[in-house]
């Protein structure tokens, strides 16, 4: 009986996040791209590895970890070619509907499974990219090291030439995913205390595939182009989520998308979720220190990493050249200003707001009202960053954009290593490789409730989290 409930629910949910038409279509598409053996998952996977091979880069595939039990030697074989494999839930439901200590027990599953299939492991999506507050608790708790599930949408598809239908489907989609507007700050990655979130960018493969129906690998190309430039001018992190059930389809629109991220002026960084992550863990250890040697003269030490760049904007660096737009600046050098080329930040403003100073690599120091005249931009934020979700995102969104837009002398860190832009990743998620893994959904989301055997280490963390 329960089975019987649940997998009502399991219809009923896709049909209220689908709409019916397409929960409908998108029952006859799962015979038109999966098999009853690994054969089609296995080339639509390589078709995606294989192309990001040519331009010496690799994608992240995010699993379930029941799938993954399933068909360990795929996935081992798909880790030898170059991928990174996330976990995507112990199985593929919808986090939202989990208590936290079912999150946390289903998280640890997950985990347990992709260990003893020798599996390695950094990052964490979410079935439906559908986190909560709790979610972030949990994969903190478990030593994730990053989770990529904040949805961004950009304003690429005309609204005004959808039929109700794709309205309805499009809307769905944005409600599903809890989505959020593009900007300096939300397309950077961000630490939330230990845990690292990398936003994923949408419209993704199955909002134009199931939703609006748009299966033009030219059109999809020419979305997702799009995209990457609104990224690339905003200097972020364009992270598709391309499932690999739809890789050989969007082969050639995939193509085009790494073309034209190729044809930038400045380089885009083609990476893995896990060197992105990786990257900004290490840019987050830098350290910028401007001593005061006499007046509007400063010293500048920088310790950071050879793959770094410094950048300097309004002011002169002695012996090289006087600086109006942002330009690479030596990482120990003498500049002069006639402010100080940071932020100031008054001794009541909450350290929140030094942390996200520090994360996004701007120069900042604290200094008394009186001293506000010495600083380009100085902040008296008492109130800090807001306390909820939403105002945080609107003030650090708010807060970035206008340092970004400063006309004052400004240190800072560049967001990516070396000379790159902007960064792309190429991920997706393997929710089944067979047919049989699809309809086995079902059952899974109630064979996931079983009994679970407690450790203390276990015991600890579940009552911390509750």
């Amino acid at each position: 009986m329960d089975a019987v409930v649940l997998h009502m629910n399991l219809i009923a949910f896709s049909m209220k996040t689908k709409g019916l038409r397409n929960f409908a279509r998108r029952l006859w598409t799962v015979f038109t791209r999966f098999g009853f053996t690994e054969a089609r998952t296995r080339t639509a996977l390589y078709a995606l590895i294989d192309l990001l091979h040519d331009h010496h880069a690799a994608p992240t595939f995010f699993i379930p970890a029941v799938v993954l039990q399933r068909h360990p030697a795929l996935l081992a074989a798909i880790v030898g070619a170059g991928a990174e494999i996330g976990i995507h839930g112990y199985v593929h439901n919808d986090y939202r509907t989990l208590s936290t200590i079912e999150q946390y027990k289903q998280t640890r599953q997950a985990i347990e499974v992709f260990q003893a299939n020798k599996i390695p492991y950094q990052g964490f999506r979410n079935p439906y990219l559908g986190w909560t507050e709790q979610s972030l608790n949990v994969f903190s708790s478990l030593g994730m090291g990053y989770e990529s599930n904040e949805a961004v949408i950009h304003n690429v598809i005309d609204r005004a030439q959808l039929s109700p239908l794709q309205q309805g489907g499009f809307e769905k989609s944005l409600q599903l995913f809890q989505a959020i507007d593009p900007c300096e700050y939300t397309l950077r990655p961000h630490f939330e205390g230990s845990l690292l979130r990398l936003p994923t960018s949408i419209p993704d493969d199955e909002m134009l595939f199931d939703r609006l129906r748009i299966t033009d690998p030219v059109e999809i190309g020419r979305i997702w182009s799009q995209v990457m430039q609104r990224v690339y001018d905003y200097g972020g992190v364009y992270i598709l989520n391309l499932h690999p059930e739809r890789g050989v389809l969007c082969r050639q629109a995939l193509a085009t998308l790494l073309g034209y991220a190729r044809s930038r002026p400045h380089p885009v960084w083609i990476a893995r979720l896990d060197e992105i992550a990786n990257w900004w863990r290490e840019r987050s250890r830098f350290k910028l220190r401007i001593t005061p040697i006499a007046p509007q003269r400063w010293r500048v030490e920088a310790d950071c990493t050879s793959r770094s760049r410094l950048l300097a904007r309004h002011l002169i660096i002695e012996d090289t050249a006087i600086v109006e737009a942002p330009m690479s600046c030596p990482t120990t050098c003498i500049v002069q200003a006639e402010q100080y080329p940071g932020i100031g930040l008054s001794p009541r403003t909450l350290p929140q707001v030094a942390t996200l100073l520090t994360e996004q690599g701007y120069a900042h120091m604290t200094a008394s009202p009186e001293q506000a005249d010495q600083f380009g931009l100085y902040l008296d934020l008492p109130e800090g960053l807001g306390e909820t979700r939403a105002e945080q995102q609107s003030r650090c969104g708010t807060l970035i954009r206008q340092i970004e837009l400063l006309d004052a002398p400004l240190l800072s860190f560049h967001c990516w290593p070396d000379d790159y832009q902007a960064a792309l990743a190429i991920s997706g998620d393997i929710d089944s490789v067979t047919i049989q893994d699809f309809f086995l959904r079902i059952l899974e989301v109630s064979s996931a409730k079983v009994p679970y055997v407690k450790t203390s280490h276990a015991i600890n963390n579940q009552k911390n989290l509750a």
